[in-house]
């Protein structure tokens, strides 16, 4: 049986994911750590918490001691498994040790003790890559006082790197102050975030971000022998997704633009995801025969970086009527959009309804995950 990691909310019209949170935060039951646990932070897209804590509770078991969140696009959790098995997770951006330092503030990391270790939690942490590291890079507040350029050309010397343009780099730390008093230094696992996934080879600008894809992939069942289309499908992050974490029987994506498809394609070979069927073709008419989907996907051009508003206010129609003509009945059509108010406007006039609606935060853009069904005649 398929669970949902959504299946007992109601998200029509609108879902508050701050109860929805709560209720989710209930199942978790926070003891003290064992001196085998590790606390961990995870950075996620804001809104799909509840889908990366789901993928932790599965892939995890019983080696995850603890889990709360923190605020919005992060939550800490205590593991007591390899560290290994954390590169696993598909629904995260990025993984960080979590090490507290007592100190009132920032200039104490300065000192020769508390940089030590400092120094010594960033070389553990570049152990764990599979290639030394090439640079190094420091999130915090401040970033650009004295106190943090002292800090960062320190770090350089000792560590024997270079400070990053970007100020991420592949050594990564975050210091923050801690919520009970002193302050948190953070160091991520991987040289590049867990999001930015070794198979796409070939990207695209608005490509869409894979965490997301996978989140998408997780708000509806995937029948047995399912057939799997993406409409607007850019550059196949969907379907990879979809493949990699739960095989399907047929997955078809469906492009007009030939650089577009032939990304997919490339990407969809490095991720040994043979069996994805790319198609060109007009999504809005696709050549297919009617009622074979089990399982729709698209990502909608939001009208920004890709298409406009006047383009997607034909577009978005036909995509819902084409779609309807291709699914079975118990067929549920996962799509992605920040056009909210012109999708809402198009679905009155169409066969589907809203089961299932999911707000996200992707960079300062507030597009939505819909999850639709068709009416019941």
């Amino acid at each position: 049986m398929y669970n949902s990691p959504l299946r007992d909310i109601t998200f029509t019209p609108f879902v508050n994911f701050e109860s929805l949170w709560l209720k989710f935060h209930d199942l978790f039951e926070i003891t003290p750590m064992p001196k085998s646990t590790r606390e961990y932070e995870a950075e996620v897209v804001p809104g799909i918490e509840k889908i990366a804590m789901s993928e932790l509770r599965a892939k995890l078991g019983g080696k995850l001691r603890w889990a709360r969140q923190t605020r919005s696009g992060f939550f800490r959790f205590g593991y007591g498994g390899a560290a290994a098995q954390l590169k696993s997770l598909r629904s995260v951006i990025a993984i960080y040790t979590v090490h507290h330092f007592q100190i009132p503030r920032p200039r104490a990391w300065l000192g020769d003790q508390h940089f030590r270790r400092l120094c010594e939690m960033l070389r553990a942490a570049a152990g764990g890559f599979n290639q030394p590291a090439s640079n190094f890079g420091i999130g915090a507040a401040g970033s650009d006082s004295p106190v943090m350029l002292r800090l960062r050309d320190a770090l350089g010397a000792a560590l024997g790197l270079p400070y990053a343009e970007d100020g991420k780099g592949q050594l990564y730390l975050r210091l923050l102050r801690a919520e009970s008093g002193g302050w948190d230094a953070l160091a991520r696992t991987t040289p590049a975030p867990l999001s930015k996934r070794a198979y796409r080879l070939v990207d695209a600008p608005g490509a869409l971000n894979a965490s997301v894809a996978y989140a998408m992939t997780r708000l509806a069942p995937t029948p047995a022998n399912a057939t799997v289309i993406n409409l607007c499908s850019g550059t196949a992050t969907i379907l990879i997704e979809q493949e990699l974490s739960q095989a399907t029987q047929r997955s078809l994506e469906i492009d007009w633009d030939a650089k577009m498809l032939a990304a997919g394609k490339a990407n969809a070979a490095a991720a040994n995801c043979g069996r994805i069927i790319h198609l060109q073709a007009d999504a809005r008419a696709t050549p297919l025969p009617r009622q074979r989907a089990d399982l729709l996907y698209a990502d909608l051009p939001f009208g920004g970086r890709i298409g406009t508003h006047a383009e997607n206010e034909e577009l978005y129609p036909a995509i819902l009527r084409e779609a309807a003509r291709l699914a079975r009945q118990e067929a549920k059509f996962v799509l992605l959009t920040q056009e909210i108010k012109l999708l809402q406007r198009c679905l009155r006039g169409s066969r589907w309804r809203v089961a299932a609606e999911l707000p996200i935060n992707l960079s300062g853009l507030h597009p939505r995950i819909f999850v639709l069904a068709l009416r019941h005649n």
